[in-house]
């Protein structure tokens, strides 16, 4: 992916967590949410004292098991697994995952509710415009950043950082979107 697809949205949320103030200390509980194979999990470590995957897909956590740099990997639904994690993340990123949902209200509801106070959520999305979501010709959602924000502030997290991003190529055309890293209210 990180070749043929130029894919390289993990890298670009590690960037700017770190220009939003948040430095790779290695002391944080972080949670790769939809973690996949663990391509997030290498931008990520950085930032962990325990670093974390929640995936779907059994065979994906497999992949990511090989890597080596996950202290534990959950295989769960992120809105069934989040909510039985109050304040247990000091960081949690999603690269790539949010375009999997339409509605992202419950799924940043729930990315909230597992942030320690003052803990940080990174993700990016698919960028849209003229609705709130609408389902893309990949079968993946696109959103509009400025509900995403909306959302994001109703949710409680507060926005640290936004910027636009080129997340990866789809035949031969860049896919647009918009990285956010946000701060759970204290």
């Amino acid at each position: 992916m990180t070749g043929r697809l130029d894919y390289r949205t993990p890298a670009l949320l590690a960037a700017l967590l770190a220009r939003a103030g948040l430095a790779p200390r290695r002391a944080l509980r972080v949670l790769d949410l939809g973690c996949g194979t663990g391509l997030s999990g290498a931008a990520l470590a950085g930032f962990a004292r325990r670093l974390e995957g929640l995936d779907l897909s059994p065979r994906m956590l497999a992949e990511a098991r090989k890597r080596g740099l996950y202290d534990a990997l959950h295989e769960a639904d992120l809105l069934d697994w989040l909510p039985g994690r109050p304040g247990g993340f000091e960081l949690i990123a999603a690269a790539d995952v949010l375009n999997y949902l339409g509605d992202l209200a419950p799924a940043l509801t729930a990315i909230a509710g597992a942030l320690a106070p003052g803990g940080v959520a990174a993700f990016s999305v698919e960028a849209g415009a003229g609705a709130p979501f609408a389902l893309g010709e990949a079968m993946r959602y696109r959103h509009d950043p400025d509900h995403v924000a909306a959302l994001a502030a109703a949710a409680g997290l507060v926005l640290l950082a936004r910027e636009e991003a080129v997340l990866r190529m789809e035949k031969g055309a860049p896919v647009v979107g918009a990285l956010f890293v946000l701060r759970a209210r204290r």
